[in-house]
């Protein structure tokens, strides 16, 4: 359980302690093929806003949102898998395996809807920021549904829950991709893999196949804007 630490929702954790037998007699998770959906999150501009702070007042202010972030993906049946400075990196779909269509389209749908619910929540933050003189900002995130791998990462002193593959790469190059092609507090990009999930349940605008950072083919890519 302390693989995961304060990150793990009480699901997750209940998971890891039933494996605990192996953990401790290997030091170790061993890889495990998987289907999950990938979200990552980043701060519009969050180098300026950084340089125009002291410090002090930075981190507070940070890790008010993050707590925010935090609160929302455990409210959804998340995994926080790392923090990214300023971002998130977070998992639906593990570390149970999902045997199912049906498993891994609600972990999408999941996914889809944390992300919703962050916008919603950081517009709120906005107006609370807004009169105490604190930084209003913008937000990106990316999700992708497909094949990782989870496992520990690391040695006996220090383990790390990691999640591997090309699924992860293109949920990180989602919420990068095109910076300044933003006009909400929150952009939401996912791509086919993960609308075949969520269709129907969403309203998405089409932004065709875009070519992403490292990958040789165009991924076919769509930006989320609500629920239906």
């Amino acid at each position: 359980m302390r693989l995961l630490g304060q990150n793990a929702s009480p699901e997750i954790a209940e998971a890891l302690w039933k494996s605990r037998d192996r953990l401790i007699f290997d030091g170790k998770l061993p890889g495990q093929k998987l289907t999950a959906t990938i979200l990552f999150t980043d701060i519009r501009n969050f180098s300026t806003i950084s340089e125009q702070m002291p410090p002090e007042n930075l981190l507070e202010w940070l890790n008010e949102y993050l707590a925010m972030l935090t609160q929302t993906i455990h409210n959804h049946h998340g995994i926080i898998n790392k923090f990214t400075g300023d971002g998130i990196m977070a998992a639906f779909g593990v570390p149970m395996a999902r045997f199912s269509e049906n498993q891994i389209a609600r972990d999408a749908r999941a996914a889809v809807s944390c992300a919703l619910e962050m916008s919603e929540q950081l517009q709120k933050l906005n107006l609370v920021w807004q009169p105490r003189g604190l930084p209003v900002i913008q937000m990106r995130v990316g999700i992708f549904t497909g094949p990782i791998v989870a496992g520990s990462l690391g040695g006996r002193d220090r383990l790390e829950y990691g999640l591997l593959g090309d699924s992860v790469n293109i949920a990180s190059r989602l919420e990068s991709c095109q910076k300044e092609r933003q006009s909400s507090v929150c952009r939401i990009l996912i791509a086919y893999q993960t609308l075949q999930y969520v269709d129907h349940q969403f309203e998405v605008e089409s932004w065709g196949l875009m070519p992403l950072k490292g990958k040789q083919q165009m991924v076919d890519v769509y930006r989320v804007i609500r629920k239906l």
